[in-house]
């Protein structure tokens, strides 16, 4: 067999999977991107014979950062018939994290299979995970088409909020068309075409204004190689508590070495600096990454454009319109907090998942279109919060450096009793009702993750020693707070409005509340 057949070949089965057809003009839900959150939607809703399409801009494989997930995503796989080939696939397996996030304690480490969570996660190439997903999606029988953009959405006459079709353009024989469709889930990443072309509501988060620097190593050391906790990230704090590295291995062979500063000091370090010089010179800063660096070689960038470092920046944002009436908002297209314990693929599942299962129900004809976008918007925004507020609490101990106890008591010389009581939240679990010891009981899962939450608002009630003075601006009453701290504040102010008592709702009341009776007291003393 020539070498040219044998290519022949592997194209054709590469790409049999995807839809040879061109797109209809017609179908029951169109889903925009085809990342993890609309791949996955699409498996759910064609596992249940609704016919769906799925449009995505990108040409398949294509290069995405956030290799690390988390252990909940089994269960996910599991639920769309996946998990096999993830797992047969050669991705890294991940049995757990370590955080190094003071330097005088040793790194927490914490670990995903003690605590039977679907045993190990994976670190993974995205190009190749995506893909996966993407194809896997047609298996399912949804229509699946790479290099087709959705360019501008049309809107009902007789209802201007409600999304009626989609155009779109491709580069594959440069057509283009309009798909006409009943639900519409907006999966389309950080483009977002609902929130940035027409709802126009995203919001910035000031104090997680950071920026991410990342590069590729080849011949460089694992964390925990040769043990058990082979395979394992590992989070390290900078010196100066500006930030925090990552240390990720891929599967094809690659360590991810990456920082992530908020903006103002990105900007102070660079200075004078090219982006390579900048990357190298954050080196100087941490202790345990170099030595696992060692002798290893950076790599040239992954799309065979640019130098070796990639950069992003203005990554964590909120969006409050996240559903309505027959359209859902999953993913990095509703919300992206930050690369900090590894969330974006887990949060693009919960949302997609409660984007499909939503619409179905309306199909079926089990609740009311209203009904139904309320669920969406709850259950997306309640798992947002969890996460988020359990990053700001690591973000808080982090830039709080070695004069500041926020996850331990100040007996404790390590943070192993808050990282117990907080994994419910940052291996996922909690969002799967798995509870630490996989019983199967609903309610031990739920009175672990009310105790990490309950724990967590908590840290926000006292003002951090050395916060700025700031204006409070929903009051006006001047307080000890820092960006951290008011951020966190005003998302459990929004958080409170659309839980109901039973996810926390009373506890969420208690930390605000708690937190206005200091700072009036504060206000009292300073006169």
């Amino acid at each position: 067999m020539t070498s040219r057949k044998l290519k022949r070949i592997i194209n054709l089965t590469k790409n049999h999977s995807r839809c040879a057809m061109s797109v209809p003009t017609k179908t029951t839900v169109l889903i925009i991107g085809g990342g993890p959150g609309g791949s996955y939607a699409a498996s759910v809703l064609a596992r249940r014979k609704v016919d769906t399409v799925v449009l995505e801009a990108d040409k398949f494989p294509r290069y995405h950062i956030g290799e690390s997930l988390l252990a909940s995503t089994n269960y996910f796989l599991d639920y769309i018939g996946a998990r096999e080939k993830v797992l047969a696939h050669g991705f890294v397996k991940k049995p757990g994290g370590a955080f190094k996030l003071r330097k005088d304690f040793p790194a927490q480490y914490t670990n995903f299979i003690d605590h039977n969570t679907g045993s190990h996660a994976f670190n993974v190439n995205r190009a190749e995970y995506d893909e996966l997903l993407f194809k896997h999606a047609a298996e399912q029988g949804a229509k699946v088409y790479d290099e087709h953009r959705v360019t501008e959405l049309q809107f009902s006459e007789q209802d201007s909020t409600r999304p009626v079709s989609a155009h779109w353009e491709s580069k594959v024989n440069n057509t283009s068309g309009t798909i006409h469709f009943d639900y519409l889930i907006d999966a389309s990443g950080r483009q977002a075409i609902l929130s940035t072309k027409y709802h126009r509501d995203r919001e910035y988060i000031k104090s997680l204004k950071n920026s991410a620097i990342w590069g590729y190593w080849k011949g460089s050391k694992r964390y925990g190689e040769g043990t058990e906790r082979d395979g394992a990230p590992f989070i390290e704090v900078l010196d100066d508590n500006t930030g925090w590295c990552w240390y990720i291995p891929i599967n094809d062979g690659t360590i991810n070495i990456g920082f992530v500063l908020h903006e103002q000091f990105l900007q102070e370090k660079k200075a004078g600096k090219t982006m390579e010089e900048l990357y190298m010179s954050l080196f100087d800063l941490v202790t345990d990454a170099p030595m696992y660096r060692a002798d290893g070689t950076l790599l040239p960038n992954k799309s065979g454009k640019g130098g070796p470092i990639y950069m992003a920046s203005d990554y964590s944002y909120t969006v409050e319109d996240v559903a309505r009436l027959n359209y859902r908002v999953v993913g990095d297209a509703s919300a992206f907090i930050d690369p900090f314990f590894s969330s974006g693929v887990h949060l693009a599942f919960v949302g997609a998942l409660s984007a499909a299962l939503s619409i179905i129900a309306v199909i079926d004809g089990q609740v009311t279109e209203e009904r139904s976008a309320e669920f969406h918007s709850a259950e997306v925004k309640v798992a947002f919060t969890r996460f988020f507020m359990v990053v700001m609490a690591g973000y808080k101990q982090m830039r709080g450096g070695l004069k500041v106890n926020v996850l331990n008591d100040i007996d404790e010389k390590n943070f192993e009793r808050a990282f117990d009581i907080i994994r419910p939240v940052i291996q996922g679990t909690g969002d799967i009702g798995v509870d630490s010891q996989s019983t199967g009981k609903v309610e031990l899962s739920e009175q672990e993750l009310r105790g990490t939450m309950d724990f967590v608002f908590r840290l926000f009630i006292h003002p951090p020693p050395g916060g700025k003075v700031v204006e409070h601006e929903d009051d006006g009453l001047h307080g000890n707070v820092d960006d951290l701290d008011k951020d966190a504040r005003a998302r459990l102010k929004k958080f409170s409005q659309y839980v109901p008592p039973l996810l926390g709702h009373d506890g969420v009341m208690t930390t605000l509340n708690s937190a206005q009776e200091k700072m009036r007291i504060s206000v009292l003393k300073a006169h």
